[in-house]
Parts: C-alpha cells; structure tokens; sequence
C-alpha cells in the first residue's frame, strides 16, 4: 500500500494555556496556516495530487511549546527545502501556527526527530534545585559585598589604579581625570561629569570624549573617524578604544541597528591593523560583548578561557562585567541556551562574584523566551529590589521593574505585574526633559520602541517603560474578559503616564467590544483616541464599521435580547445606547412566529428568536452608526465622499461590505452603489489580473457585495448597471443570481 502525502500542521501549545485563546480562534489559526499553504503553493504538483482527491486528505496536527520552538521548526524544514507557510496573526504580529506542504513521512529525512517532537521536558529537577542554591547563595553574597552606590565605583577605581603601568596605558589622562571617568559610568551604567582629556581642545579625540560626556553615540562615532582621516591614530590608546566599544555596545544594546555592528567591525578591524590588542580587563569586556552581539559565541567564551588560564597576566580577572557581557542579547531560543546561561550563573556564583541587575534581567528574558516557567519564578523570587536608585539612574531600575512585570505576566500573575507597576511609580522622575522623537513615541505597528542611546536617562524613556508594562497588564486583563478592570487601567495610564496609549493598546479594547456588539463602546474608544493624538487606522476603522453591521451568532442575540429586555424594564442607560432609528424593510413585530423572515439579497436576515422583543432590532444592527464611522475615517483621509477615484483612500471588502448593508437599510441605494463602484475601480488600479486578491480571500463577502449592488441597481431601475456588474461577477467567477 502507497505511503498517502499528509499535511503537517504545528500549533503553538501556550496560545491556550499562557495567552488563554479561546477554542475557535486556535483552530481558526491551522485553517489560516493551511488555507494560506494551498493557495500559496498550488502550482507544486504534491498540492494538486492532495487536493485531486477532497473525500480523502490526511493531515496531522501537533503542537510546540511556544513561538521559539516553532521558528526553530520553520527553520529546520527551510533546512530540509520542504515548502510551508508560517501563519502570522494580526493585528498582534506573532506566529501561531505552521502548515507543509503534502508529504510523505518518508520525504521528511531526519525532519521529523524535531518535528514531530510533541512536548518537551524542560530542565531537570536537578538542574532547578542547583540554580536555585545558586540564587540563593547570591543574595547572601549581595548582602556581604553590595552592588550598588558609591562604594561600587570606588572599588573599581582602586582595581584600576593597582594595574602596572596604568599612566602608561592611559597616555595623557591624568589619575584625577580618570576617577572622573569611573564614576561618570565606565561600567556604562550612569552619566555623570565627565571632564574631556588633556589633549588640545578642537582636536578629534577631545571631541571624542566631549561626546562620550554627552552620551552621544554619533558624535562618538564621527570623533573616531575624525582621528582615522586626520591620522591621529599614534595618539590613541586602549583605553580610548574601550571607550568607543563601550559607546556603541550601549549603543546597541538599545537599538538593535545592524549598522552599530558594523561601527564595531570596523573599530576592531582598525585595531587589528595597526597591532593594538587588547589587554586590560575592560577593553577584553568590551570585546566579549561585541563578539556576543554578533553571535560569535565561541570566540567570546574562549576569551574568557583565556583571562582564567592567565594569558592576559594575573592582574586581569574575571568580574561581574564580564559576565554582564556574556549574559548580554541573552539569545536563548531553545532549552540548551538556557541552561548553558545557568551554569554560567553558577560558575559565577561559584567564584565568589555576585550578580549585578544586567545579569539577572538577562536571566529572566531569556527564561521567558524559552518559555522554562518554573526557572522563570525561581529568579524572580530570588531577585530583590535594588539599592543605590538616584535621580540619575532612574531609568536602569525602570526598565528592570517593567522586565520583571512582563515576567510576571508570562506566568499569569497579574498582583506581582501590578506591584512592579506600583514601584515605577514610585520611582523619582528624571530630570533630563529632553524629548524622544514622535515618530518613535507613536509607532503604530508595535508597543515597545527602541530608545535612542542618548535620550536613554530622559524623562521620556522613563515613562516609556511605564506605558510599556501598563499595556501589557491591560493586555492580560482583557484576554481574562476583565473589561471594567481594563478600563480602570487605562484611564491610570492617561492619568499617570503623559505619553498617551499606543494605537495597540487601544485596538485591544476594540476587539473586546467589536465581537460584543458594544458600539457605544466603540464610540467611547473613539472619542478617547481622538482626544489622546492617537491615529485611527484602517484595521481599527474596519473593526468599528463591521461591528455596526454584522449578524450576530445565537449565543449573543440571546445575550442582546437579554440586555433589550432590561432597557424595557428601565434598568439600561439609554444615553450609552448609540443612534439606531433607521427603516430596516422588515418589520419585527408584524412578522408571525411561524413564518421565517422576508429574503433580501443583500440585507442581513432577523434571527428567529429575535423576533420576539420589539427593541431587538435597534441592538443588532446600527447603520447611521456606522456611516458615521465611515465620514470621519473619510475625513481622516482628508477624501471626499464623492471622490470615487481618489487614491487616498483604497477600499478593503469588508468596509465595502458594512457600509453598502448600511446604505441599503437607510435606503439610500445610490450611495451603496456608489461604494461599489469605489471598491471596483480599486480593484483594477492595484489588482488588474481577473481574479483579484480580494476576491480571493473574500469569496462571500465579494458574493455579498455584488448581490447588494445588484439591488441597488434594481431599486435604482439602471438595467445598464445592472447588466455591467453581472458581467463582472462572471468575470472574478461568481456566478450571478437571479
């Protein structure tokens, strides 16, 4: 008997039991993986022999733990050359679920040993209990040594000032400048008064420092190549070396630009080509944290074999920075990852050093990728508030708090998330009141932004952090259904947080309240976005528009009679209830129980059960709701609602949809008409081919679009229009109706 091709279809196990998804919209994400894979890759002969034969299809679902194990299953079969597609859901942007191509167990190789791998174990019981001693024994060793304050700085200055030859190394700069240096953040921590070296002022490498004072990576940068092009290169020592590295690690640390790597490429090439090696701890450190970024694993660890086998001498030793270093862009995408960074954590406890809030910070993203929970909550508990918090290092413990209440988060704990919240608010705001650009502040695709290096200790930075774990608390509280919370925490966060809401933020609220038909919701939501600076996007819009006018399953038409009843018997707020008085063609009321609803081909049907309650169908249906909705995203758009042709504005089928059901209710035929026509002149401008993608994607609601213009054209009596968009019909292979 043949092998039969079968279609392999992978689903993220924590959209149920992390982000608690519903049942549906799990499943619905397989379809979306295997629906998409068909159509994408319908001219490979393997989908056309499984599809040849729709009576008998094998697929097989299996699960991976989060979205680290499933890109690292999407890259093991891209290995294998094994067409797939990788679902990403919106507006989130996260991937859910993957689906191949038909094939054979057999054409898979050795692909299955990972695909098909259902569960993992996770760390040891062992493995758990030895870092957890390890946690332990670093908070004793917090409490003898301390890691915070002054004292810190002064420690690392009197190490500095025991190296051999350290005026030797430094060149001009005097031990004064020095300690200045030190404590104006050479462990990249904190800024403070940064003295320019004694070299002659105007020249690159005063200007170099200048910048460093200013924590200004650009100046920096160009200093650097100043002193390249005016060939001042004999002036330059390690130590200034160390000091450019360190710019551009913070630098990236905070920005993640591939062109910072490339700054640091060539810094170490330059060094390369004219002998200088680095040979005092910070700059090895420095050096560490660059090959880390740059996921040259290996040549970091084997710098770090080497200071312990004494090759740099025995005056340079491993510190807690240049473990800081190795825990940096913790990148761990699997379980060996993880546990290679608790042993680490383990030898450095071993040795006596004790961790610094850069360490565990990086120990607790990484276990929160990997998705180790019960790691996850063993570094949490073990890792206390810190000292030494100024108005001058605000913004480090800030991001360390919103790190921890995103942790918390992970594993579903709300009441930790909050009081990590209640700690940043408590924090002293910075002083610094320079302002982070807009475009960054109000990115609409993601809530997490990158901060410039520079701005990184500014009172918006702060409240960056503080809006960031805001929105991922209210994230949760909705997912929980937990509206009336949500909303408390939301008008905190305009009270509390100057910046105003991210447009996700916002889209959360919307998506709760559009699948509920609460339109007065809505407008409430929309009104708040306005008054906020908050762009409204097409998504959004869509959302607002369809809601108005969709035909509610069972479950929430009984839900809606329900609240129908209560506004009978006076116990619902009228003025929340949005403007429904609209002339329908159907007549609730007049309608005999036992006779189902007149059929219109474009106008929604009244459920049976709906019937039943006079006010029924002000709660289902709202079309001046909705044309309001549509005017004002028109008016966004800055298009006229006549201007058809307009560009500004390109139509999507479901606005279409909503918007031509609502024109038809209100009985205005022309205006539905009109839409058609919008969307129909879109659709050849950017999709001239016959079948469009629309139409593709939207089979029945293009159905629908074409049955209501159809009626229009009717009630309108143009038999020339009505010929034209039948014609279109058999165009995009919709057959029209009678």
């Amino acid at each position: 008997m043949t092998e039969a091709r079968t279609i392999f279809i992978v689903m993220r196990k924590d959209l149920q039991k992390v982000l608690n998804w519903p049942l549906g919209s799990i499943v619905a994400q397989g379809c979306h993986a295997t629906t998409a894979m068909i159509w994408k890759h319908r001219d490979d002969e393997r989908v056309k022999s499984y599809t040849a034969n729709l009576e008998s299809m094998h697929k097989v679902t299996l699960e991976t733990k989060n979205e680290a194990s499933l890109l690292k299953m999407a890259d093991n079969l891209k290995e294998k050359n094994i067409p797939y597609h990788l679902w990403i859901e919106q507006p989130e942007n996260i991937p859910t679920c993957l689906a191949t191509v038909p094939v054979m167990r057999s054409d898979l190789g050795d692909a299955p040993d990972l695909l098909l791998t259902r569960k993992t174990n996770g760390v040891t019981r062992n493995l758990l209990e030895q870092f957890s001693d390890s946690l332990q024994k670093a908070n004793i060793l917090r409490g003898k040594k301390g890691t915070s304050g002054a004292s810190n700085f002064s420690r690392i200055a009197k190490d500095f000032f025991a190296l051999e030859n350290s005026d030797a190394a430094l060149g001009d700069l005097s031990k004064v400048e020095i300690a200045s240096l030190i404590n104006g953040g050479l462990s990249g921590m904190s800024g403070g008064d940064l003295p320019p070296p004694s070299s002659p002022k105007n020249t690159q490498r005063y200007l170099m420092y200048k910048a460093i004072h200013r924590r200004d990576p650009e100046g920096v940068w160009n200093g650097f190549e100043g002193i390249l092009k005016n060939k001042e290169w004999r002036k330059v020592t390690e130590y200034d070396i160390t000091r450019v590295m360190q710019t551009l690690n913070m630098q990236y640390a905070f920005e993640r630009k591939p062109e910072i790597l490339d700054r640091l490429r060539l810094v170490s090439d330059v060094c390369k080509n004219n002998g200088l090696v680095m040979s005092t701890i910070r700059g090895l450190n420095e050096t560490i944290r660059f090959y880390i970024a740059e996921g040259r694993r290996a040549e970091a660890y084997r710098i770090k074999q080497d200071i312990e086998s004494g090759v740099y001498g025995p005056d340079v030793r491993l510190n807690v920075h240049t473990y800081a270093a190795l825990f940096s862009n913790a990148s761990a995408s699997n379980l060996s990852d993880l546990i290679e960074l608790t042993g680490l954590f383990d030898e450095m406890i071993s040795k006596g050093i004790s961790p610094n809030i850069h360490i565990e910070k990086g120990l607790i993203k990484a276990a929160q990728k990997v998705g180790e929970f019960r790691l996850l909550d063993e570094v949490l508990k073990n890792t206390e508030e810190k000292d030494g918090l100024s108005s001058t290092n605000v913004n480090l413990y800030a991001r360390f708090s919103a790190s921890r209440g995103q942790a918390y988060l992970a594993l579903r704990s709300i009441r930790p998330a909050l009081a990590e919240l209640h700690r940043l608010l408590s924090m002293p705001i910075p002083r610094d009141k320079r302002p982070i650009p807009y475009a960054l502040l109000n990115n609409e695709s993601k809530v997490d932004i990158s901060i410039p290096l520079k701005l990184g200790q500014t009172r918006d930075a702060y409240f960056v952090y503080l809006r960031s774990l805001y929105e991922s608390i209210i994230r949760i509280t909705v997912i929980r259904g937990q509206i009336k919370r949500a909303r408390e925490l939301l008008d905190d966060l305009r009270t509390n947080c100057y910046l105003p809401p991210t447009q996700i933020a916002y889209s959360w609220f919307v998506r709760y309240y559009a699948k509920r038909k609460h339109i007065g919701k809505l407008v409430e939501i929309q009104h708040l976005m306005l008054q906020d600076g908050v762009a409204i996007s097409e998504h959004i819009y869509t959302k607002f528009m369809t809601a108005c006018m969709f035909s509610p399953k069972q479950k929430l038409v009984e839900t809606l009679v329900q609240d129908a009843k209560k506004q009978q018997n006076g116990t619902v707020d009228n003025s929340k209830v949005a403007d429904t008085s609209v002339k329908t063609h159907v007549d609730a009321m007049a309608i005999p129980e036992d006779k189902s609803t007149p059929a219109k081909s474009g106008l929604p049907t009244i459920p049976t059960s709906a019937r039943r309650t006079k006010q029924i169908i002000d709660r289902i249906y709202f079309p001046k709701q909705c044309i309001n909705f549509f005017d004002d995203m028109l008016i966004d758009l800055g298009v006229a609602a006549e201007d058809i042709d307009n560009a500004g504005y390109k139509p999507n089928v479901s606005i279409t949809n909503a918007v031509m059901r609502a024109y038809l209710m209100l009985e205005a035929p022309e205006n539905a008409l009109r839409e058609y026509r919008r969307l129909y002149i879109h659709q050849l401008v950017h999709y001239p081919s016959n079948a469009t993608l629309d139409t593709q994607r939207h089979v029945r609601t293009m159905g629908m679009v074409f049955k209501m213009a159809l009626e229009a054209a009717v009630i309108l009596e143009d038999k020339l229009e009505h010929q034209r968009i039948q014609n279109t019909m058999i165009e995009y292979g919709i057959q029209p109706t009678s």
